[in-house]
């Protein structure tokens, strides 16, 4: 593939990585008014029937989204390491095959994908082979709340897991319940927001002769 076709794949990609991200947020956000109405349908005297419906479809569609987003984060990502590999740059950390299957290894998933985009934000940019790990604040807040998001997911569902043992259980008001799956939505969100960011700089940096060809030069 040449380069002005991978640029093209880039482009296609971001898009579809973009929208995806969008998608996401506005579930996201959705799911907050949802998720108290679940909490409170005695309270807000809404039908358990109805207020069961709605849930599963909204968790059908996080779903989707989710499964969309795993596919299509680290395919544009290989797309984008990729541009930087045909164009033969000096001193590159990562292949593509890796920078995109990191996010699936244990482990390693909790660390190379975010120094695998810092470094191709970097260098898509016009930092030089020396600059390539300096900090990329976009970058920087992705994969922060990211992993945030994810502990403080994974928190919850464990304490439910815990809690179906049937002889010990960790007791918590609906409302503190609500309020830490909040801060879990709203950490999720803001790592889509900055991820939104991420991708379309650096596909933008990589088809301006402003930012490539500086790093290739």
């Amino acid at each position: 593939m040449t380069y002005n076709e991978g640029l093209a794949s880039l482009a296609a990609r971001a898009k579809w990585t973009r929208g995806f991200l969008w998608a996401f947020i506005a579930i996201s956000v959705l799911g907050i008014p949802i998720g108290l109405t679940a909490r409170f349908v005695q309270q807000l005297s809404i039908s358990p029937v109805v207020a069961g419906i709605v849930t599963l479809i909204y968790l059908g569609l996080s779903l989707l989204v989710s499964l969309a987003l795993l596919a299509m984060i680290p395919a544009w990502t290989y797309r984008a390491w990729a541009n930087l590999h045909v164009l033969g740059l000096s001193g590159l950390g990562y292949r593509p095959g890796w920078a995109a299957g990191s996010y699936f290894v244990p482990i390693a998933g909790l660390f190379v994908p975010f120094l695998a985009m810092r470094e191709l934000f970097n260098r898509s940019t016009g930092e030089t082979e020396d600059h390539a790990r300096a900090s990329a604040p976009d970058v920087t807040s992705w994969w922060a709340c990211y992993l945030a998001g994810v502990f403080v997911t994974a928190f919850i569902l464990m304490t439910a897991i815990f809690n179906l043992n049937g002889a010990v259980f960790i007791v918590t008001s609906p409302m503190m319940d609500f309020v830490i799956s909040i801060f879990a939505n709203l950490l999720l969100i803001g790592a889509a927001w900055f991820l939104l960011r991420t991708i379309r700089d650096i596909t933008v940096a990589q088809a301006s002769s402003a930012g490539i060809s500086e790093t290739f030069a």
